[in-house]
């Protein structure tokens, strides 16, 4: 366990040494340094958005599990809205999420081995009540037939099509 001030917050980092991917040998404490060095151009992405995250405690050769609510142990100081959440598997119709808007958040899910961040189009406003959706998201993934080649063009014919209308990309 290592202890470390991001912000003002005081974090405690497990099992840094621990490989999240075998392929290239990239160990958590990596992950975690990535994030801390990402976090001003990921943050205003996250900003204000409920995040669902995709886990993998054992990296990414093991087992991975969605997680909507925020898990016990949660620290207070991060802040959460509760999103009406019907037909959930835990049987409820709202469930409590986080909003990943501080370095210290973002290290804070990393450490839990949060290594996908999925948001809404939508931002919650400073009282948590739903705003209307504030972006669009084309999501270009390349696999047979498409190469990453073809998807970036796709991406580029977007963009020039949006632009004829005005949104800017």
């Amino acid at each position: 366990m290592v202890r470390v001030r991001v912000d003002e917050r005081i974090l405690e980092l497990s099992n840094l040494e621990k490989v999240l991917y075998p392929d290239t040998g990239l160990t958590k404490g990596e992950v975690l340094d990535y994030y801390a060095r990402i976090a001003p151009a990921l943050l205003p992405h996250l900003a204000g958005r409920p995040v669902t995250r995709r886990r993998w405690p054992d990296g990414v050769g093991g087992q991975t599990f969605y997680e909507k609510n925020t898990p016990r142990g949660t620290p207070a100081w991060v802040r959460t809205v509760l999103v009406p959440s019907p037909g959930s598997t835990k049987g409820t119709e709202e469930l409590r999420y986080p909003l990943v808007e501080s370095p210290a958040t973002l290290i804070w899910l990393a450490n839990l081995a949060a290594l996908e961040l999925h948001v809404p189009q939508w931002r919650v406003d400073a009282e948590g009540r739903i705003r209307p959706p504030d972006r669009l998201v084309f999501d270009l993934d390349p696999g047979p037939p498409a190469t990453l080649v073809e998807c970036c063009r796709i991406a580029l014919l977007l963009r020039d099509r949006l632009l004829e209308d005005g949104l800017q990309t």
